[in-house]
């Protein structure tokens, strides 16, 4: 965390854009990076200075200390590089600490990526990741971080991006202090699709409920999990949303990779906040309810571990943990 004081005084620099209403011209971007279809230059406003109200639960700028220590994963990446035309031009809208970007960059398919995050504490590390990229002579993807919020407008042009990758996002854009909770989800397809290029696809990758509930530890906090039901969208619900802003051509594919990688089953790891701070839904545990899940976790791992660990790996198979989706934006 000091280290990210530091890096307040000390980052890398990033564009400024006029104060004035009016979205800066592109004449005023030009130093700042090469033209090309999709880098700095199609942003069409500053949201570097935010002041959409936040909905999220989960404190990012301290976990974000911890989230690739507890190896995070870019789940599904080879499923996303698959459906990659090459020379793709890429948003990563919600980037966190830049996971995807390193795996998608990677893949040689990309001419630019650009990342877009809310929270400083994930900018930080995103942007020390595109900073080596940037260094590496051999990898001549253009790549950039943006400090802007999806509850609002995305700062891009219309029709710039082969692809809009959004992952284990959306339930931290769900508002469930009104009637339609979903109603920024339905802005963002929206936006979405205005920024895809014509054949363009989107690539969500999100769990279902009882994929959440298959997680080795939910079940021992079930009042958070209950909390979380109401802040997730089921694959019908999100289906009906991507129609309604004018996606067709959808897939839907179950995948049993962990988010967490081989930390994931590393049991005993849950004792620790480090664990704990790789997965958000620990922030809606209360105080009595977090006693008693660590109660019921030692007694699961001393008493009966061999039972805890085949039912661990039984769920996951029938389940998976995640459901990666696409669909396109007609020509």
């Amino acid at each position: 965390y000091n280290e990210y004081k530091s890096y307040l005084r000390m980052s890398e620099p990033v564009p400024t854009f006029p104060s004035s209403a009016d979205p800066p011209r592109r004449e005023q971007l030009k130093d700042e990076a090469p033209e090309t279809t999709a880098d700095i230059s199609t942003l069409t406003s500053d949201q570097s200075r935010v002041s959409a109200e936040e909905l999220d639960y989960e404190d990012y700028l301290r976990t974000s200390f911890d989230y690739d220590k507890m190896g995070r994963k870019p789940i599904c990446a080879s499923k996303i590089i698959d459906n990659l035309p090459d020379e793709a031009v890429v948003l990563d809208a919600g980037c966190g600490t830049g996971n995807y970007m390193v795996a998608l960059v990677d893949s040689g398919k990309l001419k630019s990526y650009i990342g877009i995050d809310i929270n400083e504490g994930m900018l930080f590390h995103a942007r020390k990741k595109a900073r080596a990229i940037r260094e590496n002579e051999s990898i001549k993807t253009e790549v950039k971080t943006v400090a802007g919020s999806l509850l609002e407008p995305l700062p891009f042009e219309d029709n710039v991006f082969d692809m809009v990758i959004i992952n284990q996002v959306l339930h931290h854009i769900t508002d469930v202090r009104v009637f339609n909770k979903f109603h920024y989800i339905e802005k963002l397809f929206n936006e979405i699709n205005r920024v895809l290029k014509p054949g363009g696809k989107i690539s969500i990758n999100t769990s279902t409920n009882e994929q959440v509930n298959s997680i080795w530890y939910v079940n021992s906090i079930p009042q958070a999990f209950e909390k979380y039901k109401q802040k997730n969208i089921e694959i019908d619900e999100l289906k009906k949303l991507l129609l309604d802003a004018g996606f067709s051509d959808f897939t839907f594919t179950k995948d049993s990779e962990p988010t967490m990688g081989k930390e994931y089953w590393k049991y005993d790891k849950v004792f620790t906040e480090t664990f704990r701070n790789g997965d958000s839904i620990w922030a809606l545990v209360g105080r009595e309810e977090f006693a008693q899940s660590m109660a019921k976790l030692k007694y699961a791992l001393t008493e009966e571990r061999d039972t805890f660990d085949r039912l661990a790996n039984d769920t996951l198979e029938r389940t998976g943990m995640s459901t990666q989706v696409f669909a396109t934006k007609p020509l």
